[in-house]
């Protein structure tokens, strides 16, 4: 009897030290981005935490074989098992954290840049926040191609290159000079320069660099179809029906119903026709919630720092 329950125990343990050494290999696979470099300890530590695990599982095949009959060698296989698993389930948890806080600081340092420009006002946010919808939309083969947070942070810095760019062009209400336009056009590499010291956003630099690219070639760099990166792809199309639906100093804004009939002309020679048809099947009110998430915290910042 006593044998029974000690050889449940340490099987209990061994099954449970499989359990989190493959959780702690998702987790390490599912949260690798832009960001992983900034977080070299904790990961550090996921990774330290793998290493214990799989020791302990061959101590737990060499006990389990040798067939020990002790209940409190089984027991303590047990608990330790358990404190581990407990242990990588937490560092987990802070790396998630820590990238929560960190992107809704983003997204806060994105409106404050964004901020008072009629025609840049909350449109990083709002493309962003289309982009993380679409994922949800897109089969699942184009999901595994993309790194979903990559995905984010590079929806979110799309525009961060018109910085660069002398504020009377990009809030101009009439049409560009060839010279403007020109400029305008550098806003892409601008950001990517901006971001290029961080070694660890060159994963996401041509996704920014080339998302105005055109599926018929007549793009910013004259990129065509399958050569433009498929973020770059998803981000172009988000990028269309924000610009399209939000009001700017030289246009109305359009209705759902119209961008998406624009969307849909455009596809095949300025955005991609398979990644319409998907953007085109998602709920009306998913986008309408995009659009509202932003004003909130358009809204909240700048009643908290410029007042009603």
């Amino acid at each position: 009897m006593t044998w029974g329950i000690t050889n449940v125990l340490i099987l209990m343990s061994f099954i449970l030290s499989i359990s989190t050494v493959v959780y702690c290999f998702i987790m390490l696979y599912k949260n690798r981005d832009v960001l992983t470099g900034r977080q070299e300890s904790l990961y550090f530590e996921a990774a330290v935490l793998v290493c214990i695990m799989a020791a302990f599982l061959f101590a737990c095949f060499r006990v389990y074989s040798a067939g020990y009959k002790d209940i409190w060698i089984g027991t303590a296989f047990l608990s330790a098992s358990v404190v581990i698993c407990i242990e990588s389930i937490s560092a987990f948890t802070r790396i998630w954290g820590i990238k929560a806080r960190t992107m809704e600081l983003l997204e806060t340092l994105i409106c404050v840049m964004e901020a008072g420009d009629p025609n840049l006002d909350g449109h990083s946010l709002h493309v962003h926040n289309i982009v993380c919808v679409f994922y949800d939309y897109l089969p699942p083969e184009y999901q595994h191609k993309l790194n979903y947070e990559d995905l984010k942070y590079a929806s979110l810095f799309l525009d961060m290159g018109k910085l660069g760019i002398p504020r009377s062009i990009i809030t101009k209400s009439g049409k560009l000079t060839r010279e403007e336009m020109e400029l305008m056009r550098r806003h892409p590499e601008i950001c990517v320069k901006i971001l290029g010291s961080l070694a660890s956003f060159k994963r996401i630099s041509d996704w920014i660099l080339y998302h105005h690219e055109r599926v018929d070639g007549k793009g910013y760099h004259a990129l065509s179809g399958s050569d433009i990166p498929l973020a770059s792809r998803i981000i172009a199309v988000a990028d269309t029906y924000s610009a399209l639906t939000m009001d700017r100093t030289y246009k109305a804004s359009m209705s759902h119903d119209e961008a998406i009939t624009e969307l849909r002309q455009a596809a095949g020679t300025q955005l991609d026709a398979g990644l319409v048809g998907y953007f085109c099947d998602i709920p009306k009110h998913r986008l309408e919630e995009c659009m509202l998430s932003v004003r909130r915290i358009t809204e909240r910042y700048q009643d908290e720092h410029f007042g009603e």
